[in-house]
């Protein structure tokens, strides 16, 4: 008796243990759904996607169409969840709109990390949010702008430091599927973090569906990236915001584009060509301001702001550059202290305006 009772209490405990697996298994394994995965999110009604499994011959993947597909149309991304994507090896390609009625979508670092595949991503900003400051203590964009729950939003979720990087979506964590790119964030020696950019990655476009502006330091220092694509809705490039990336070929600045802060460009050696397969203005350009550096030490060998409204080109703005030509705007009232100063091959028409001290030094000549 003693014996049938132990063996049965064994059987309940094994019975028990297979229905225990078997449900679990069934509620909460999210590696068994194909796709996208999300969650509501209770409290903010939007969803949060916090997982996503290979599906068969799909290299491309635009969020929100895939999580309307799954969760129905009247759902909104709130949130992608830090490791969402982590170890993806299909997917070449992420597309990322902000479909949130005030523009607070938010990434998590290190939602993106360790995709070894991908080769193009679309955003809607850099970093962790569209709310990045253009330069120290100074936004860009007109918060008046703003109504009260995207000012409080921005309030509490300014970008700051790291968050405000483009590698901050790849996060810090080492893997094979990346390579380690220094970010600089920052003008203290200190201030600099490593990100680990997937190795393929090469094309970035900043699709933005709301007003924002490139970061300060946004993509400062990195690597292998040869073009990016930017659309309107973006109001000032930020301070160094490409500075030293050692591949750009390929960047347009759009027509809503206000200032071209300190240092934006500085040191892009292959960006050479001014035009359409290089560097240009998007038509109806509404520039008014090249701050200081902006295009220090570049390989452009002509510039034409002919087409934009620039009043101001602040000091060193070309120095050392590789430039032949230059082309100003009617607008232009100043040029600022060394602006093209040691622009050695430079033959250039001075326009009457405001003009700083030794801002043509060491050109070849004048017309």
């Amino acid at each position: 008796m003693k014996k049938f009772v132990k063996l049965l209490i064994i059987s309940i405990m094994i019975l028990a243990s297979v229905l225990s697996f078997a449900a679990c298994g069934g509620n909460s394994d999210k590696d068994s759904e194909t796709g996208i995965v999300c969650k509501k999110d209770a409290e903010n009604g939007f969803y949060t996607v916090i997982d996503y499994n290979a599906e068969e011959n799909v290299t491309s993947l635009d969020i929100s169409v895939a999580a309307k597909a799954k969760y129905g149309d009247e759902i909104v991304v709130g949130r992608i969840r830090k490791g969402a994507f982590d170890g993806n090896t299909t997917l070449e390609e992420i597309i990322v709109t902000d479909e949130t009625a005030n523009g607070t979508l938010t990434i998590d670092e290190g939602a993106f990390k360790n995709m070894r595949e991908l080769k193009k991503i679309t955003l809607p900003f850099v970093g962790a949010n569209r709310f990045s400051e253009a330069d120290y203590n100074d936004y860009g964009i007109d918060l008046d702008d703003l109504n009260e729950q995207e000012k409080e939003f921005y309030k509490k979720n300014k970008t700051t430091d790291k968050e405000r990087s483009f590698g901050y979506i790849f996060g810090e964590e080492e893997n094979a599927a990346s390579s380690k790119i220094t970010f600089t964030y920052g003008d203290k020696s200190d201030m600099t973090a490593d990100f680990y950019i997937p190795v393929a990655l090469t094309e970035i476009t900043i699709e933005a569906d709301k007003e924002i502006n490139i970061p300060m330091y946004a993509f400062c220092g990195l690597t292998r990236v040869e073009t990016i694509t930017l659309s309107d809705n973006i109001k000032a490039i930020g301070r160094a915001a490409f500075k030293n990336m050692d591949k750009l070929t390929k960047v347009n600045i759009p027509s809503s584009v206000k200032a071209i802060y300190d240092n934006a460009f500085e040191g892009t050696a292959k960006l050479k060509v001014f035009g359409e397969n290089g560097f240009k203005f998007d038509d109806g350009s509404l520039l008014t301001e090249i701050r200081d550096g902006a295009f220090k030490n570049t390989r452009l060998t002509s510039f034409d702001i002919s087409g934009t409204q620039v009043k101001t080109i602040g000091d060193s703005a070309f120095y050392g550059s590789a430039l032949t030509s230059f082309t100003f705007s009617m607008a232009i009232e100043k040029v600022g202290a060394y602006a093209f100063a040691s622009s050695k091959d430079l033959i250039v028409s001075i326009p009457a305006c405001e003009i700083g001290v030794n801002a043509f030094e060491d050109i070849k000549g004048t017309i």
